[in-house]
């Protein structure tokens, strides 16, 4: 996985996850309580810089990583500017239907708003998961008291990606050497062989890992040894001046 690659090898590897993510969900609070577009895109564009110049993150390995969510939540805001009762921008009329499809000035106006604010949520999160690696996120969690249940769930489902894209990798591998992606109908057919194959094969991973969990003493809680990072005065009043000083930014600014 790219991400865990990047988290373990960026310049900033051995910076406290605290002041990490301090300063990130402080971009994310900002995003959220804007009311107006351009905040969430000053935040988007700042955690964008940060992760490439700062964090020496290579940009065509962030543009990967981030054209996905970034697709999925232009697609999704769509939808909010679309009208099925009329609207000042006509776009389609069904007369048999008697279904009149347009785009409605409030709702462009929201769905820039709910983009803007996805986006820069979006990527502030994105910059804490590529420059902090997930046991230190966990441990993290784990020294400001969240439930262990929580955090249990989240290092199992953290292991369980790997094992899906190992076994995603095996099976893949295996058609293709079978010619089974040589032509549209034969790789529609391994596409579901694949997708049965890996239900049945994670749900017999996850059994044998929870059996292997057990023989090795396994109680009420999860145990991992977490690096210990020293906090930083100067980089804990940067991250949380520039915290704050975005959300009274959010607050302050209202068109």
């Amino acid at each position: 996985m790219h991400i865990d690659t990047f988290a373990y090898s960026n310049r900033w590897r051995r910076v406290h996850p605290g002041e990490k993510a301090i300063f990130a969900l402080c971009c994310l609070t900002a995003a959220l309580l804007s009311r107006t577009v351009l905040i969430p895109l000053i935040i988007a564009a700042l955690m964008a810089a940060m992760t490439i110049m700062g964090a020496g993150i290579p940009w065509r390995g962030y543009l990967r990583i981030a054209i996905l969510p970034a697709a999925f939540l232009i697609w999704s805001c769509l939808a909010l500017a679309v009208s099925f009762s009329g609207g000042e921008l006509p776009l389609a009329h069904f007369p048999a239907l008697q279904l009149d499809i347009s785009f409605s000035r409030q709702g462009i106006n929201q769905a820039e708003l709910a983009l803007a604010r996805s986006l820069g949520a979006t990527l502030s999160l994105l910059f804490l998961a590529l420059t902090t690696p997930m046991t230190e996120i966990m441990g993290l969690l784990r020294s400001i008291g969240t439930p262990k249940l929580f955090i249990e769930l989240m290092t199992i489902t953290y292991r369980q990606i790997f094992i899906f894209l190992d076994m995603a990798g095996q099976i893949r591998a295996a058609q293709e050497a079978r010619l089974g992606y040589a032509s549209a109908g034969k790789a529609i057919r391994s596409m579901a062989g694949m997708a049965g194959n890996i239900l049945l094969r994670t749900l017999t991973r996850a059994r044998h890992n929870h059996q292997a969990l057990l023989a090795r003493g396994y109680g009420d809680e999860l145990l991992f040894l977490s690096p210990r990072r020293n906090w930083s005065t100067p980089n804990l009043l940067a991250a949380g001046s520039a915290g704050i000083i975005l959300i009274a930014l959010a607050l302050a600014i209202h068109s």
